[in-house]
């Protein structure tokens, strides 16, 4: 028997700090005179050198470390300290004008005093396994603090118990191959689908379709890691308890759950979150492929089933 334990916390509305440049930037190339002056080229030949001066591979480096060594999910100060720092750059670089533009958006947040898990239960109702509550911390990231767990943005609570079903990457040829041509009915039970070929967010739309009260992703090696590179930090692979973040909504350009259509802003009419466009029903949750592999180890049935879904349905 396979238990969620998603301790989600009530969703709120964040005020989240966009930055934007201004677009008299991209005039300045298309309102270029129609007899360009000799003096002006020299100029513009300095500014192109100077652009691409710019453009190597450890200033890009650089800038990538800095923009990523601390967490900084949105809606955090955090966030709002390197919204702040690019408006400052840009303002440096010479734009017209840098600003921060206020938006009230619904914003979803994992519980850290009790983070989200999967566990596996005997016929007593004992816990026997669940998964990791946080990623291995890399040497030198000790004391880095806030650290997100893993956790999928706007995951419904709820800890729902079931039989683990394996629905290869959750698309709907997976499900339809799972139900129409292999006979087994996922309502009412747990699938675990692996990331890749489609939009996180629609694997969740099509497990709900198909009645599964809770839905689990992982990272699969076969996709995720290049032959012959070690994992991170000693490569560039995903390490075994490695989980892939990122939110499951379905709101199809919509923009904010509660506003869908509609700017943010203080004056603009709200769903309540009930009514919020796009949001799972179902929990859900991402693990590592070390704790995938063991959840398949320990459901015998799930053997056979791997081999068969994804050996047919690429």
């Amino acid at each position: 028997m396979i238990i969620f334990e998603q301790f989600v916390p009530a969703l709120s509305t964040i005020t989240f700090k966009l930055y934007y440049n201004n677009p008299s930037f991209t005039q300045g190339w298309f309102a270029k005179p129609e007899h360009p002056n000799s003096e002006k080229q020299k100029d513009s030949s300095k500014f192109l050198k100077e652009f691409l001066e710019e453009m190597k591979a450890e200033n890009i480096r650089r800038h990538l470390r800095t923009f990523t060594q601390l967490p900084h999910l949105a809606g955090t100060e955090q966030n709002l300290k390197y919204a702040k720092q690019i408006q400052k750059e840009w303002q440096d670089f010479g734009l017209d004008s840098v600003d921060l533009v206020h938006y009230d958006v619904l914003l979803s947040y994992p519980n850290k005093t009790q983070p989200n898990y999967i566990s596996i239960v005997d016929s007593l109702g004992n816990e026997i396994f669940k998964t990791s509550l946080a990623e291995p911390v890399p040497e030198g990231y000790e004391d880095v603090s806030d650290i997100v767990p893993p956790y999928n943005a706007f995951s419904a609570k709820g800890q729902p118990e079931g039989e683990l079903v394996y629905v290869n990457y959750g698309r709907t040829e997976d499900f339809f191959k799972l139900e129409r041509q292999m006979g087994i009915n996922v309502t009412g039970k747990i699938v675990i689908v692996r990331y890749g070929k489609i939009f996180r967010g629609n694997k969740v739309k099509n497990a709900m379709l198909s009645g599964a009260k809770g839905i689990i992703m992982f990272s699969d090696p076969a996709d995720y890691c290049a032959d012959g590179v070690q994992t991170y930090p000693e490569g560039w692979n995903l390490p075994g308890g490695g989980a892939q973040r990122g939110n499951v909504l379905n709101l199809n350009g919509a923009g904010d759950p509660l506003t869908p259509g509609y700017p943010a802003k203080e004056y603009t009419y709200r769903y309540k979150l009930e009514e919020g466009v796009g949001l799972p029903k179902i929990p859900v949750h991402p693990i590592g492929y070390h704790d995938a592999i063991y959840l398949v180890d320990c459901t015998p049935s799930l053997h056979t089933l791997v081999y068969d879904i994804t050996k047919q349905v690429r």
